[in-house]
């Protein structure tokens, strides 16, 4: 069967994203492929966001004011909103163990799988302009780093009689070896030529579209 999934999670950073960023969500799509010895393998999508940054109140320090605010275009004091974007993109290739399960097309899934993994700082003003913080000057506060993974997932896979609970969830892990994509952060004024490890654990679970191999119904009269 050919599988079209909807995947949402939560995740908990660790090593040096953690330093950066508290836990976070992700929303994605996935499309891959079962086969009749229930092997399984796909490509995937996930957006990572999230709220928490470790150093939101004093990033770009030098344009905030007392009251930690940044003077717009216009004059006016303006909140910028410091936020965690990211995304992890990639392949993997697993198994699905009837162990448990209504039929022999769910049970205990592994899968593992190699992803190009990003994560940067979104700085963003909804109210006005503050040229400071526009264009590729945004870039020199972002920390944008990006690399190559190892993911690995281990959970439950259900694929219902009635062909309508479709699902799984499981436990996801990251480990991405990433470096610096920016060369300068403005605020330190400092260069950067960093290697990081960052290792990304969460619950995922996702909601299945299987499209069913049919077999052929016809007869032939020879």
């Amino acid at each position: 069967m050919t599988l079209f999934q909807f995947q949402f999670g939560g995740y908990v950073p660790f090593g040096d994203m953690a330093e950066m960023y508290g836990p976070f969500g992700s929303g994605g799509i996935s499309v891959g492929r079962k086969t009749e010895s229930n092997f399984i393998f796909g490509a995937d999508f996930n957006y990572f966001f999230g709220t928490q940054v470790h150093d939101a109140d004093t990033r770009f320090s030098e344009l905030r004011f007392e009251n930690g605010m940044v003077l717009g275009n216009e004059g006016e004091f303006i909140d910028v909103i410091v936020q965690k974007r990211g995304f992890a993109a990639g392949f993997y290739g697993g198994k699905i163990f009837n162990v448990f399960g209504p039929n022999p097309n769910s049970g205990l899934e592994i899968r593992l799988g190699v992803n190009f993994l990003e994560h940067r700082t979104w700085i963003e003003s909804r109210m006005a302009d503050i040229p400071p913080l526009e264009g590729e000057y945004r870039k020199g506060y972002d920390r944008k780093r990006a690399g190559f993974a190892a993911y690995q997932f281990i959970g439950y896979r259900n694929f219902s009689n009635s062909r309508f609970a479709n699902f799984f969830v499981g436990v996801d892990f990251y480990q991405a070896f990433t470096v610096d994509y920016r060369t300068y952060n403005i605020d330190e004024m400092e260069f950067t030529d960093g290697e990081y490890f960052d290792f990304i654990v969460g619950i995922k679970a996702g909601w299945v579209i299987p499209i069913y191999k049919q077999l052929d119904e016809r007869f032939y009269v020879k």
